[in-house]
């Protein structure tokens, strides 16, 4: 029974993750698209396993190949770089705008930062406050108070936009 169903499952949370993959790239993923291409990827985890299982006699014949190797063991490769890399060595390389943004400006003090979010110095350090960061003068900056982490920074910077 399983076996009927494991590789239509896997083509379809391929064709689910692969197309709203694809559209979050170019910023065209609505809300229900995003929750299927986390929920999906997911379940694909799981059925992929379950295909893999099912079909473990011809997967070990790519194992027993070279190209089969190196492009499994790439992908590996590859997974394990993408987590194990400085984030400060990846910091304006791509990603969102919006963290290049904070970038760049998390080394301003507040006072400076005040035009920007339209107010003063005095009223970021208020927000912050009330946002539990303790610390806080209008000579802080953003990097002072939270390090640099880019999602550190980034709820700093929500909190100075309230």
């Amino acid at each position: 029974m399983l076996r009927k169903w494991a590789t239509p499952l896997t083509i379809a949370s391929f064709i689910i993750v692969g197309v709203t993959g694809v559209l979050w790239y170019f910023h065209l993923v609505t809300g229900i698209a995003r929750w299927m291409h986390e929920i999906i990827g997911l379940a694909m985890v799981v059925i992929v396993g379950l295909h893999l299982a099912l079909n473990w006699r011809p997967f070990k014949i790519y194992l027993k190949k070279p190209i089969g190797l190196t492009v499994i063991l790439l992908g590996v490769a590859l997974t394990i770089g993408a987590y194990v890399w400085p984030e400060e060595e990846r910091a304006g390389r791509g990603g969102p705008p919006s963290l290049a943004a904070i970038s760049a400006f998390s080394d301003e003090t507040l006072t400076t930062l005040g035009p920007i979010f339209d107010t003063t110095g005095d009223v970021l350090v208020t927000r912050l406050e009330s946002a539990g960061f303790e610390g806080v003068t209008a000579s802080s900056t953003v990097e002072d108070l939270v390090g640099t982490n880019e999602r550190a920074q980034l709820s700093a910077f929500t909190a100075l936009a309230r």
